[in-house]
């Protein structure tokens, strides 16, 4: 009889643990099927995260193509004046790369103008040939490892209108050319990037080499270069500040200041600033205003005074014209 109740006991407890079991097995079912679900689902944002940051890497190219118009015509007109053709072309290019920690930005620039004032020939008013590249390997998430070459000439002849005019030759005193000057600047530092548009690059390790390819500029010593030599190096350090952004709606500014400081007279720096402001009317038809300082305290140049020594060169173009951009 006791044994029967012991069995009886036996049976009832045993249901209860079985059922509690097949309990216990169905919920750590259901939260293991909730738990890969979430680890399926966590795999599937990484991936797409993975496949996005892929797309950004590669090579990214963009670029403005400004042509500038303008034309005064006068016939008769008893207020005076003189009649006037202007027209000026502007190209901005950049081809910028990307892979893991390494980046390679490079832009280039090309600028040309000419202008017509009365009878005078067509003279010119912008002549510019830029190319930087800049290589830099991730030291962190706004400072970069870099290697900065900078390159500079124009296209055609420079010359001083205001000098003694050549009736041999027809023409003014030569003051410029291709490849005289050509200024190549090679620095190696570290840039810091605070926000998406500005970039400061610190080189304490950089040299400027000045090119005069030409031999009558050569003979003359232009451009701080030794007589009868083409080529004159120094070795400083350079700050290179560029900030490219819009400041407003439709309003773009582009500034980019180089100042190299020579280790044989530091205090007798190279400055260089460009700054353009473009402002967009439509898709095709743009406004900008540019302005270019230069200062280099070796190289003497004819003063408006008469005078000749080392001076501060501005220049500065406002025009509306045709742009494209992509």
């Amino acid at each position: 009889m006791v044994a029967q109740i012991v069995i009886q006991e036996g049976m009832k407890y045993c249901g209860i643990f079985m059922a509690m079991t097949f309990m216990v097995i169905g919920h750590a079912s259901v939260q293991s099927q909730t738990v890969g679900q979430g680890l399926v689902d966590s795999l599937k944002r990484v991936t797409t995260v993975l496949n996005t940051a892929k797309k950004d890497e590669g090579w990214t190219i963009s670029g403005i193509t400004n042509v500038t118009f303008s034309q005064v015509g006068l016939l008769n007109w008893t207020a005076g004046g003189n009649s006037s053709i202007s027209i000026i072309g502007l190209g901005m290019y950049k081809a910028n790369y990307i892979r893991d920690n390494y980046t390679w930005n490079n832009y280039l620039e090309l600028g040309y103008g000419l202008t017509k004032i009365g009878d005078v020939e067509f003279r010119k008013s912008d002549d510019r040939i830029i190319v930087v590249s800049q290589a830099g390997i991730a030291a962190g998430q706004t400072m970069n490892h870099s290697l900065l070459i900078d390159f500079r000439t124009q296209f055609t002849d420079g010359r001083n209108y205001i000098g003694t005019f050549d009736s041999v030759s027809g023409k003014y005193p030569l003051t410029s050319t291709f490849l005289a000057p050509a200024f190549l600047t090679t620095a190696l530092g570290m840039e810091i990037k605070p926000t998406s548009s500005l970039s400061i690059l610190i080189a304490p390790l950089t040299g400027r080499t000045t090119i005069v390819a030409n031999n009558i500029l050569s003979e003359a010593g232009a451009f701080n270069v030794t007589k009868g030599h083409t080529i004159k190096s120094f070795l400083g350090a350079l700050i290179n500040a560029h900030f490219n952004d819009q400041i407003v709606e439709n309003v773009t500014l582009n500034s980019r200041l180089n100042v190299f400081s020579p280790f044989s007279s530091p205090d007798l720096m190279v400055v260089n600033w460009e700054n353009l402001l473009s402002m967009k009317v439509n898709s095709f038809i743009k406004v900008t205003l540019s302005l270019d300082v230069f200062y280099d305290h070796k190289i003497n140049i004819n003063r408006t005074d008469g005078t000749i020594g080392p001076a501060t060169q501005l220049k500065n173009t406002f025009g509306v014209g045709f742009g494209y951009t992509f």
